[in-house]
């Protein structure tokens, strides 16, 4: 990139472009997806209708139908998500009451299912909150990860945005990845990758030992600009029906 921008991406984080092929690797992938009865913004958004499937079903399908997962559980502590998730064809784990509080992290939702459900290689935390994902994200993400010998795996999307801040204490404005004296074109900058919380992979001894989603040797996967857009509002829902509908996973044929 030209001198005016100022990277951000942190050491030992590698980039993949969408385009590898998952291979066998015979570790055993398990997923988890969180989904919790109490969401504040749209009320039980995990089983409401979108597009004709509730939310859940998106990625549930797009895991199954993927390969790569041994099993796929969502986590939840409500009766209505677990019976939607296993016509889905999910499993359902019943989360513990203190991990399913609008205050409680994600991680402690993994730690709870990491405790009961041991038997992984590797854990995959996936956001029902992004129905846009395909079987062939989950593929070729693994194999990114495989190909690297990665520790965990971050998913993304590239965004060719102008970030700003303002001081607190003076209003003052400033510009956080490039200088306004030198304003790069698009062509000629690689923009910042965005994490846009579709899914993460993590080794089971690193997360045995830290807790958390990502750490170690870590790789980034990007995904297609019309995955960035997750579901924390009814406007985000009306945006999201018209993107399911073009590229959302439909199932085999």
């Amino acid at each position: 990139p030209p001198p005016a921008l100022r990277s951000a991406r942190p050491p030992g984080l590698v980039s993949s472009r969408p385009g590898g092929a998952a291979g066998m690797s015979g570790k055993r992938v398990v997923a988890i997806v969180p989904a919790r009865g109490g969401s504040v913004s749209i009320p039980l958004k995990n089983i409401k209708e979108l597009a004709g499937r509730p939310l859940i079903d998106w990625c549930i399908r797009a895991a199954l139908d993927s390969g790569v997962f041994a099993e796929v559980y969502v986590s939840t502590d409500h009766d209505g998500i677990a019976e939607v998730a296993e016509k889905s064809g999910a499993k359902v784990h019943r989360r513990a009451a203190e991990t399913a509080t609008s205050t409680a992290s994600t991680e402690s939702a993994m730690v709870d299912f990491a405790k009961a459900h041991p038997d992984f290689d590797v854990l995959c935390l996936i956001q029902a909150t992004s129905p846009l994902t395909t079987p062939e994200h989950f593929r070729e993400a693994f194999a990114q990860y495989e190909k690297v010998g990665a520790e965990s795996l971050v998913t993304a999307v590239r965004a060719h945005r102008f970030l700003w801040q303002v001081d607190p204490a003076t209003g003052l404005a400033s510009a956080k990845n490039y200088e306004p004296v030198s304003r790069p074109r698009r062509q000629d900058w690689e923009g910042e990758l965005i994490e846009n919380g579709a899914f993460y992979f993590t080794d089971k001894a690193l997360f045995d030992k830290t807790q958390c989603r990502l750490g170690g040797k870590m790789v980034l996967y990007e995904m297609p600009e019309h995955t960035l857009v997750e579901l924390d509002s009814m406007v985000d829902w009306e945006i999201m029906k018209s993107l399911v509908t073009e590229h959302g996973y439909k199932g085999k044929s």
